[in-house]
């Protein structure tokens, strides 16, 4: 049963007046580690439980009595969502993350400008989709949480956001603080004067709507200057989510450093067993065909100094590490890339990770390190992968005959072979096919006449074939020109699907949607999710 002041089923009114449509769904591309679990996950069985198998969900373990660091860690979360503006649905949820029954259901993701790419919102839906329907299984009570990765250094990904213009061609922002501030984590990052500047180019950029106002507005208060970088995410995050009582989580508080000590700790005293473990896990990965998707080195644990760099701590021959320096840095460390998820789960009550495919294949060759750190290892499932397209862009898939996946190639041979009239087509091809037999005759007879003159007809035939290429060219050119709003609905396709030539889910900033769609965005996310056709095992095209 959902907490009080949750989004009903449907996700919300609007939701349930327009539900989601899911067009279809599509396969991942073949040759990745991700695809080939989807597709048989029983034959990574020692590598990751089967999430997709009959009942997968009702196998998870009972609920886990929280000790004083889990309920430690869900006040503080409790008290993070209420003073960053959180609805009453997200602080229903983190109240009942101090529960003792409690499970979580966690995804995350690093902070990033103007609420990052739209997956991060599509995780976070995912994540809610996914903690209700273990909630319904169980009868546990089941808290969505997203872990805001506020450790993050890599600025370059995190200080740029995409959106559409009102031409529909990919505008690029990006932030450039006063500061550069090279090698500072993404905690440390406050939000200068700079920020205003962006605010000032949205109103131009953003097609106007009815939602623009309000929207433009959440945008300001969010992310205004002297908002560190992970609040500034968090608050949008939670105004895009509103009403589906997704819970955000700051880790970078000292409170939950200082709580998570005894994982750091035993990361370092045990950072060469745990190599030894990721090691073996990956040459099993690499015996089935598959790169790791980590180095071993990738478990460990970094100090972050007071300028900001951060430096890996390390261990001397007996495997200690330098006196006293854990005990000195206790609330600026932070977790590698193959230790965040121990971080994670040892603070929360963790039954399902959602990750998506590089997430998983870490979660792969990590397994073993659950046990080394006596932390339960949850069921890692997929986040759903979604291309949003409008009516108008149906057409040039389904009237036009556009593949969805020839529209990333970035640029217009699709369109060429179909623009070029049938008839020109299949009397190009006659020429061609008779110059072929025409040249073949000739070339034959004049070579028996002398062999030199054999490599002349061969020229010759090139060059009428290239003759009759450039007119056929010219052919598609003028069919093109005269069927130029084909053209341009095409492009305009191509650049809300394959942004830059990235898909859509990967650069657009979730403000492209909430504009043209409103403030229940999210909660039609999530009603298409609930869907029983959605599908986490391949691409969902959804119409709205």
């Amino acid at each position: 049963m959902s907490p009080a002041g949750t989004l009903d089923r449907s996700g919300s009114r609007a939701a349930a007046e327009a539900p989601a449509r899911l067009l279809r769904t599509l396969p991942f591309r073949p040759g990745t580690f991700f695809d080939a679990w989807t597709r048989s996950p029983e034959r990574f069985s020692e590598l990751l439980p089967d999430p997709f198998a009959a009942g997968a969900y009702a196998r998870i373990g009972g609920p886990r009595p929280p000790d004083a660091v889990r309920a430690a860690a869900a006040a503080v979360i409790a008290t993070t969502n209420r003073s960053w503006g959180a609805d009453p649905a997200a602080l229903a949820s983190a109240e009942r993350l101090c529960g003792p029954q409690t499970l979580a259901v966690v995804t995350g993701q690093q902070p990033g400008l103007f609420g990052g790419p739209l997956y991060s919102l599509i995780k976070a839906m995912s994540t809610v989709a996914a903690a209700r329907e273990l909630e319904a299984q169980t009868g546990a009570p089941v808290v969505p949480v997203f872990w805001i990765e506020g450790d993050d250094h890599d600025f370059e990904e995190i200080r740029n956001a995409w959106l559409l213009d009102r031409a529909g061609s990919p505008h690029p922002l990006r932030y450039e603080p006063e500061d550069e501030h090279v090698g500072l984590p993404a905690c440390r990052r406050v939000l200068d004067d700079s920020i205003l500047d962006l605010h000032g180019q949205l109103p131009g950029i953003l097609p106007e709507t009815e939602y623009t106002e309000a929207l433009l507005l959440a945008v300001r208060d969010c992310y205004a200057p002297g908002r560190a970088l992970p609040e500034a995410f968090g608050r949008l995050l939670l105004h895009l989510s509103r009403g589906s009582g997704l819970v955000v989580m700051d880790p970078t508080r000292p409170e939950l450093k200082r709580l998570a000590f005894p994982v750091y700790e035993a990361a370092v005293r045990h950072e060469a067993a745990g190599r030894r473990r990721i090691t073996a896990r990956t040459r099993e990965i690499e015996a089935m065909g598959f790169q790791g998707q980590a180095a071993a080195e990738g478990y460990g644990v970094f100090c972050t100094g007071a300028t900001g760099a951060r430096e890996r701590v390390q261990t001397d021959s007996a495997g200690d590490p330098p006196e006293g320096v854990l005990d000195g840095c206790v609330e600026r460390l932070s977790a590698a890339v193959l230790l965040r998820p121990l971080v994670q789960d040892f603070l929360l009550p963790t039954a399902i990770y959602v990750g998506g495919p590089s997430e998983i294949a870490y979660h792969a060759q990590m397994g073993d390190l659950y046990g080394l750190h006596r932390i339960p290892r949850p069921l890692v499932i997929p986040r759903h992968q979604v291309a949003i397209l409008t009516k108008s862009q149906l057409r040039v898939l389904d009237q036009d005959g556009i593949g969805f996946d020839e529209l990333s190639a970035g640029d217009e041979a699709a369109l060429n072979r179909r623009a070029a009239d049938p008839a020109a087509r299949e009397a190009f091809a006659r020429a061609n096919e008779v110059v072929d037999s025409s040249l073949e005759d000739v070339e034959r007879t004049a070579g028996a006449v002398d062999r030199s003159l054999t490599a002349a007809v061969r020229r010759a035939r090139g060059k009428v074939h290239a003759i009759l290429a450039d007119l056929e060219a010219k052919s598609v050119r003028a069919a093109k020109r005269r069927d130029d709003e084909r053209r341009q609905r095409f492009l305009r396709t191509r650049n809300a699907l394959f942004p830059g030539g990235a898909p859509q889910e990967r650069r657009l900033s979730p403000l492209v949607f909430a504009n043209r769609y409103g403030p229940h965005f999210g909660a039609w996310l999530l009603s298409a999710f609930e869907d029983p056709a959605a599908d986490r095992r391949a691409r969902n095209l959804l119409v709205r």
